[in-house]
């Protein structure tokens, strides 16, 4: 997770990074991801690695974005699901 452009990040020298989890080699992952006000989670092949970040936007997220370091990533599929009481 890249959280250097996520909003206020000046308060503290450490908190802009790019944040890793070690996966598994494939050609196919699932992940979820739960976005929050202040924080991301992310859960990949069932459990398998998970990640969860602080944030602290200046303004609502509208947009996302995918990578794969040293290769490349096809998203094939993106359901957004609203979180919310009930």
């Amino acid at each position: 997770m890249d959280r250097t452009k996520s909003g206020e990040v000046t308060f503290s020298k450490d908190f802009p990074a790019v944040t890793v989890a070690p996966v598994e080699g494939g050609n196919e992952m699932k992940i979820r991801l739960f976005v929050d006000k202040s924080s991301i989670e992310a859960f990949g092949n069932d459990g398998r690695f998970a990640m969860t970040n602080l944030v602290f936007p200046s303004e609502p997220y509208n947009r996302i974005s995918f990578y794969a370091k040293g290769g490349s990533c096809n998203v094939t599929s993106f359901i957004v699901y609203k979180l919310g009481l009930k």
